[in-house]
């Protein structure tokens, strides 16, 4: 059953959801006994301690230590390995179990109520009796402690906001999948890496396969979304197979059955980066004479190769050929948050999986309200200030502070083709611009501000808008008297022409064709108007007002007079009155309905197959009709198309209206004005009106149909 769960209230969900692992993460890590010391081993295996940032110095021997005792005069000798960051870089498993065995050592003897540093290379060898304090303080938590943090948050948060808008698409789930597996990996990470000596080793071992498991689902929902996104690779029912084999591998790396952490984790981590290298080419491939689909690869696979391989290659690569990797695991998981800001930035500039810009308004009030959340309890636990000042504070600096920067970041996002919309008015200005020189003028004029080309030039003949030479140049078909022109990298070269800015062209150039056929048409018509009442007060009038003033009997001269007047009358109601075409009357609403949809985001789908003439009263009542459907999905169906047909049957004209909105009951819904005066205005034409919720010209949501019989049209 589909969740009825708005998006907003998803987010605020995940929000509070990521904000509370964070804060039992922080909990955990505090909660273990602190000495108060920093160890550190230098170019020659040493381990050398000193005085850890916010703690009391004056008692400890900074220099070169051999062992710590316990309060139960338990002596472990400290080695070097004690203090790796990540368990996996040893070569066997037999090593791994060592460490973690050293570890539960270790933290048992800190954990009691004083430990004793033995200082190397003195004879007799120095102690320094300490007493552990029962919680880290949270000054002394590392940078690559929230580092970590950060990136796995953010991750998940990310990922969330792409499942929170798309919950139903595959793409957005798979995405989401990765992201959680980030926060799998990062989270545990956070806690292990930045110990100050020892945590038990059996937590050690479960954060350890903990790490393991995130990063390998991580990989697999990576390679899976590429094998579906943007182009479908493989069918459906193969997505699991990632999942099921790397789950295998994880599931055999944790009961230890390879020869080594290397095999067992290092190795397939290595084959999903490979994965996701063939899938990410594979889409490549796949998307060729599709330039929307190829810049959309381009984007996102650049996103994973850099953020996914980075960490690899600086991480992983070294530690599977035995050498020390060059970058510390805590930050180099900062290489993963990569993935996620070019995915935001992909949304903005390609819509990957179909998001556009409002979907980033709940991005900002979710981020935003996080923020609040987090400087609040940062101010209550850090400064210790109580709830209620703790929290005005907070919402000034949020206020103050994150506001301006998401009205910049925003602002940087969204500078590109829709910042400057061309308006019914540009179009009309165009059309009824004297001569063919200034109409191209202004034509040019208005694409080069909607799309901002490096260059406008002579063009091609093509059928319709269309985008060539994989997204660098797109084409612009013939329109009215005006001749096809080739619109060269958009943006001024910033970024590629895609299928936005292909449907935004076509948009622009049926709008201009209509607006200049009803112009055409309009000066026609009066034209040939004028020529039939020039025929007709030439043919009739002057012919019965020449006969009446050479006619001497009164009463035929006064009949004479009256046949005039009331012809006269006849050719002012006619002119009135004008016949229309249903194409010309569709043609002045197809101009004017593109534009109201197209302010809003919602597109068009058009379709006008009759060229029936109309009487003045089926004009007013066809208009009247057609804009207070449109009217009705645009202000309730929460559509993103409309659709409009238009054409002959057997028994006259139908009109239909469609949308892909969400739709309503026509049984149980009230029925307001709108509706009875639709049904009020067919009504008047002898024709019915029917409304249903179904499918209809490929689209499935609120389907408006009326019927004119042809008797009653021109009636």
């Amino acid at each position: 059953m589909r969740s009825r769960l708005s998006p907003a209230t998803v987010m605020i969900g995940l929000v509070l959801a990521g904000l509370l692992a964070g804060a039992v993460l922080i909990q955990v890590a505090l909660s273990r006994p602190w000495l108060g010391l920093a160890f550190a081993v230098d170019d020659s295996s040493v381990i050398h301690v000193a005085p850890a940032p916010g703690a009391d110095g004056s008692a400890i021997v900074s220099g070169p230590i051999a062992a710590i005792r316990g309060s139960d005069g338990r002596r472990v000798a400290i080695e070097a390995g004690d203090l790796i960051e990540e368990p996996d870089t040893l070569a066997t498993y037999a090593e791994m179990r060592r460490f973690f065995a050293r570890q539960s050592m270790l933290a048992g003897v800190v954990s009691g109520p004083s430990v004793s540093i033995e200082t190397a290379g003195a004879r007799p060898a120095q102690q320094t009796t300490l007493a552990p304090a029962r919680m880290r303080p949270i000054s002394n938590l590392p940078a690559a402690f929230w580092v970590q943090m950060l990136v796995g948050l953010a991750s998940f948060l990310i990922g969330g906001w792409v499942w929170a808008l798309r919950r139903s698409d595959t793409a957005a789930r798979l995405f989401a999948l990765a992201s959680l597996g980030i926060l799998v990996f990062t989270f545990p990470a956070a806690l292990y890496s930045t110990r100050e000596l020892a945590i038990d080793g059996d937590l050690f071992r479960a954060l350890s396969v903990m790490n393991h498991g995130g990063a390998l689902l991580f990989g697999a929902a990576m390679i899976a979304l590429l094998l579906r996104y943007p182009r479908p690779l493989v069918p459906a029912r193969w997505l699991w197979a990632p999942f099921a084999l790397f789950g295998a591998w994880w599931l055999g790396d944790s009961l230890q059955v390879f020869d080594g952490p290397p095999a067992g984790s290092h190795l397939p981590t290595m084959l999903e980066m490979l994965g996701i290298f063939f899938a990410a080419a594979g889409q490549y491939w796949r998307s060729r004479g599709d330039p929307a689909a190829r810049a959309v690869v381009r984007w996102f696979g650049l996103s994973v190769a850099v953020g996914a391989g980075a960490f690899v290659f600086t991480v992983i690569a070294p530690s599977l050929v035995g050498l020390t990797p060059g970058l510390p695991q805590g930050y180099a998981f900062a290489f993963f948050l990569l993935i996620h800001i070019g995915m935001a930035i992909g949304v903005a500039r390609y819509r990957l999986f179909d998001l556009d810009r409002w979907a980033f308004r709940i991005l900002f009030y979710m981020t935003g309200a996080a923020l609040l959340i987090a400087v609040d309890a940062a101010l209550i636990s850090w400064i210790a200030l109580e709830r209620a000042p703790a929290f005005g504070l907070a919402l000034v600096m949020v206020g103050f502070l994150y506001l301006p920067l998401r009205d910049i970041i925003a602002r940087k996002l969204f500078r590109r083709d829709g910042e400057i919309e061309a308006s019914f008015q540009d179009i009309l200005a165009i059309a009824l611009a004297e001569g063919e020189v200034e109409r191209m003028d202004r034509w040019r004029g208005l694409l080069e501000r909607v799309f901002q080309p490096l260059k406008i030039v002579a063009g091609q003949a093509v059928e319709a808008s269309t985008v060539i030479e994989d997204g660098a140049a797109l084409a612009i078909p013939a329109t009215g008297p005006l001749p096809p022109l080739r619109l060269e990298h958009a943006m001024h070269g910033r970024r590629l022409f895609g299928s936005r800015e292909q449907a935004r062209a076509s948009e622009l150039c049926a709008m201009l064709s209509q607006a200049i056929a009803s112009r055409f048409a309009h000066e026609q018509g009066a034209a040939e108007e004028r020529q039939r009442i020039t025929s007709d007060m030439h043919d009739n009038i002057g012919v019965q007002l020449l006969g009446a003033l050479h006619s001497r009997d009164p009463v035929r001269k006064d009949e004479l007079i009256r046949d005039t007047l009331a012809d006269l009358r006849e050719i002012i109601n006619n002119s009135a009155g004008e016949r229309l075409t249903l194409a010309e009357l569709m043609a002045d609403l197809r101009v004017e309905i593109a534009d109201l949809l197209s302010s809003v985001g919602i597109g068009l789908v058009w379709q006008v197959d009759t060229q029936a003439e109309l009487p003045p009263q089926a004009v007013a009542a066809m208009r009247s009709i057609l804009r207070e459907a449109v009217g009705n999905a645009l202000r309730h169906a929460e559509a993103t198309t409309v659709g409009i047909r238009l054409g002959d049957v057997a028994s006259g004209l139908v009109l239909m209206v469609a949308d892909d909105g969400n739709g309503f009951d026509p049984e149980t819904a009230p029925a307001g004005n709108g509706l009875r005066n639709m049904r009020s205005r067919a009504t008047a034409l002898h024709g019915t009106m029917t409304v249903s919720r179904g499918a209809a010209m490929g689209m499935r949501g609120t389907v408006i149909e009326v019927r004119f019989p042809r008797e009653g049209v021109a009636a």
